[in-house]
């Protein structure tokens, strides 16, 4: 979906999660459990947000 198209809300949950998918492997990689649970907890509350108000934020796919 362009950008142009897409809500507010629509562009900052995507922004939100995108944030929180860059929190959590910084997380990992400071190998902190609890850090890493906070932060797995933000994630996913964003996800369902986003999927219950019909919002796609699926993780994007890793060019090969």
């Amino acid at each position: 979906m362009k950008p142009e198209t897409m809500s507010l809300f629509e562009r900052e949950m995507r922004d939100q999660v995108a944030a929180a998918r860059e929190a959590l492997a910084h997380a990992e990689r400071k190998n902190d459990p609890l850090l890493v649970q906070a932060a797995q907890a933000h994630l996913d509350g964003l996800v369902d947000l986003a999927r219950r108000n019909a919002v796609n934020v699926a993780a994007p796919e890793l060019a090969s």
